[in-house]
């Protein structure tokens, strides 16, 4: 049922896209919301058991207390489930507070950050897999980036430093590994890209190849404790056959890449109607790189790839700026949107597997 309803919002926005161009602009705010209320919903009710993390979850909820969950588990999940509990709650009200939080956060910072026809191709692209993973399933991690992404939306309506900063701070606390966003945030060119980012991009995704290659996983090298407690866990659980490995070279991996190159390749052409490109493009580089430089670790490398991918909802909705006519490219993002959810539907929560 819950597929069901992602299909039809899906299909909803297609239309929306097609007819983009006619719609009266006034009633742009009242489809964004309408949208954001549907997921908050589909978010919020969705059925536990069919919920991997779910169980995970309720467990810290009855156990926020317990020093494993103190250790390992961000803070403002605990607090969450020491006020509903003593409540006299459950879980479900935890994931109706992510829900509020993360979705129209999210939704609205994309708005404001790509043109309507952008965002009617983006939608269905992250209904079809980051909306089921990241809201349905790991609604911490979604928090986190929601926050994030509303950094990036303050830096490019030209906020300084220390009116954005807080956001991300806090965003971590949701999720540790939004910490990992400042990079994009700190390092993102704000003028059209030379040539040497462009190679640099292609070359950093390259070495992760290269990793993935020779076996080396770079992430053992960072001398941080946390880092190191979080890798012995990993470890441990992949040698009880918890994480398999990944697929690494996949259709949908490959089809990154291509894209990638492609829209890289027209980046002065798109770059004339999204800002936000430069922001788009290193973090997809940044998510190829940690999916193949990291694949020794399964659970690292499928993590931290989506955590930076996110904005690939934005690079395969611009290849429409490359086509003429415009309604011609918006054949490609939405098939594979298609492909995408007929591939979910078939697969575990990661894809890859």
């Amino acid at each position: 049922m819950i597929l069901a309803f992602i299909f039809l919002l899906m299909f909803l926005c297609f239309c929306l896209s097609a007819i983009e161009e006619w719609l009266p602009r006034q009633y742009y705010s009242y489809i964004v919301w309408g949208i954001i209320f549907f997921m908050v919903i589909v978010s919020a009710t969705r059925p536990g058991t069919n919920v991997s993390d779910y169980t995970v979850y309720e467990s810290i909820f009855f156990n926020y207390d317990s020093t494993k969950n103190q250790l390992s588990v961000e803070a403002t999940f605990l607090w969450l489930c020491e006020l509903f509990y003593n409540m006299g709650g459950t879980i479900r009200w935890v994931i109706w507070v992510y829900a509020f939080l993360s979705i129209p956060l999210k939704i609205y910072s994309l708005s404001k950050l790509v043109p309507s026809e952008i965002f009617f191709l983006a939608i269905p692209i992250y209904l079809a897999n980051f909306f089921q993973l990241h809201d349905c399933e790991q609604m911490r991690i979604a928090a986190g980036l929601a926050l994030t992404m509303y950094c990036f939306l303050l830096k490019m309506e030209g906020k300084k430093w220390w009116q954005w900063l807080p956001f991300l701070l806090i965003g971590t606390s949701f999720h540790h590994t939004a910490l990992a966003l400042i990079v994009p945030l700190l390092f993102t060119p704000e003028g059209p890209m030379g040539m040497k980012w462009k190679v640099g991009l292609v070359v950093f995704i390259l070495l992760g190849v290269v990793f993935w290659v020779v076996g080396v996983n770079p992430i053992t090298t960072i001398p941080i404790p946390y880092i190191e407690a979080k890798m012995a866990l990993y470890e441990m659980a992949i040698s009880n056959g918890e994480h398999p490995d990944i697929l690494v070279i996949h259709p949908i991996v490959l089809l990154r890449i291509i894209t990638f190159l492609y829209v890289l390749y027209f980046y002065d052409t798109i770059h004339e109607h999204l800002k936000c490109f430069n922001y788009v493009l290193l973090c997809e580089a940044l998510g190829l790189f940690c999916w193949f430089g990291l694949s020794q670790t399964s659970v690292f490398a499928v993590r931290m790839s989506e955590l930076f991918e996110v904005t690939e909802i934005i690079m395969f909705a611009s290849v429409i700026y490359t086509v003429k006519p415009y309604w011609l490219g918006k054949i490609y993002p939405c098939l594979f949107s298609l492909y995408l959810f007929l591939y979910g539907c078939w697969v575990n929560q990661f894809g890859f597997l």
